[in-house]
């Protein structure tokens, strides 16, 4: 991306444009709260709000104050990356910062309990400890869900639930207390066993007390009946244990995907309008790699007439961003759970997932997958095509629970124009769906049997 368009794009978690250096107290922030994330860019001499190009004076007198404020007051060290653009005639500043490995970053004058910050969206904000702890962990390259989980035994887990998931994990009937080991679902301290987070959220036997503590790992599915959330169809819940409810998760998911009306050969058929590989690689990948040490939501997969949108706690991890989405590049939050989940076959291989979602989406006929980071959540929204194809399965559910009606009710019933009504009618009678009676003032239309 050259420096035009990126100064022109929104700030976000990596990105923030100062018309000139602030107080050293605010900018620093930003420099540590990149180094505590995915790395992000400060530039100066653009104003952020306007996105006019300014420009800076005496931009290696700046760099030199900022290179050396950078060295004195941050702990860890931190070295940036400066460099001075020309753009349209003026001069710009550059800070780079990469993603720290030693974190977590904090300004020494305030130590780390306070002095730590984290980017949520385009603002700083200060990391409480849950934060700092989940800091520490990215550190040493360890995922929330692989700690000890130190409230119950081994015993917690429900042996058959294991043997089932991993009859279809490694094709054998009774998986050895190494296998266990290996990934991850079990954990040795001190000579006594325990269960991971892992393991309980998977296979913690279902009037385990303990899963007080893990209900927040939840997936909630949501059928609306329009474009909004005015009026809910159905709603349901999937608690942990999660291992054996995977594929009643997504078959669940994409039964409730509006159908529409589609003439396959000789005989009509009701077929999802959203690909179901798509929805599919969206919701797994929302369980997989959201981020289990945020407490305060769970994995929500909202389901309208013109789209889907799956939302799930925790940004990209490391230093994934949106526009390397679809590119082969990944980067894994929870590694031992992606390689229980790609082991069990509810995973495409590494990178290509995503890659064959967007393909998946646009050989329906349907936009491109929208992604986007909306503070400390992920969110991808899967829309229809623009037609109003959704229609057809609504009139055909409208006809089929209330009756014969003429398209003046059905325009009502709806709230569409009559107009739309009797096109999408006429669609549903050339499928073979729906038959008309009766002539002139008196045509009404019911689903034919």
């Amino acid at each position: 991306m050259n420096i035009l368009d990126k100064v022109r794009q929104p700030e976000n978690r990596k990105l923030e444009l100062k018309r000139s250096l602030p107080p050293k107290a605010k900018w620093l922030k930003s420099i540590v709260a990149f180094a505590n994330g995915a790395g992000g860019e400060l530039i100066l001499g653009v104003d952020d709000k306007s996105r006019d190009i300014v420009g800076i004076e005496n931009p290696f007198e700046l760099e030199e104050k900022i290179s050396n404020t950078i060295h004195d007051s941050i702990r860890p060290s931190i070295s940036p990356y400066i460099q001075t653009i020309n753009l349209k005639n003026r001069q710009l500043l550059s800070i780079q910062i990469l993603p720290g490995q030693q974190k977590p970053y904090y300004l020494a004058s305030k130590g780390l309990e306070k002095g730590a910050y984290i980017r949520i969206g385009s603002t700083n904000r200060q990391a409480d400890f849950p934060a700092i702890e989940e800091l520490k962990r990215q550190a040493y390259g360890i995922s929330y869900l692989d700690q000890i989980f130190f409230q119950c035994g081994k015993d917690a887990l429900d042996k058959e639930a294991l043997h089932v998931f991993f009859k279809r994990l490694l094709g054998i009937k009774k998986p050895l207390l190494n296998h266990f080991f290996h990934y991850v679902i079990l954990r040795k301290n001190n000579g006594d066993i325990f269960p991971s987070f892992l393991g309980v959220v998977l296979f913690g036997k279902e009037n385990l007390p303990e899963l007080r503590e893990v209900d927040y790992s939840k997936i909630k599915v949501t059928r609306y009946k329009g474009i909004d959330r005015t009026e809910i169809l159905s709603s349901q819940f999937f608690e942990p244990p999660l291992g054996l409810k995977i594929d009643s998760i997504i078959n669940y998911t994409i039964s409730e995907i509006p159908k529409t009306q589609k003439l396959v050969g000789a005989k009509s058929e009701r077929i999802p309008v959203l690909p179901a590989f798509a929805i599919r690689e969206a919701v797994i990948n929302a369980i997989v790699h959201r981020d289990y040490s945020l407490k305060g939501a769970s994995v929500q997969v909202d389901i309208f007439s013109d789209r889907c949108k799956i939302t799930s706690p925790g940004v990209l991890p490391g230093a994934l961003s949106i526009d390397l989405l679809g590119q082969g590049i990944s980067e894994i939050r929870n590694r031992s759970l992606a390689c229980i989940f790609r082991g069990a076959g509810f995973m495409e291989e590494l990178g290509s997932g995503i890659s064959r979602m967007i393909q998946e989406m646009k050989n329906s006929g349907n936009p491109r997958p929208e992604f986007e980071e909306k503070g400390q959540y992920f969110c991808v929204t899967l829309r229809t095509k623009q037609q109003m194809t959704f229609h057809l399965e609504e009139i055909y559910q409208t006809l089929r629970s209330k009756g014969s009606l003429s398209s003046s009710e059905i325009s009502k019933e709806m709230d569409i124009h009559q107009n739309t009504a009797i096109k999408r009618l006429k669609e549903l009678i050339d499928l073979g769906s729906v038959e008309k009676t009766g002539s002139g003032k008196n045509t009404k239309y019911k689903v034919k049997k």
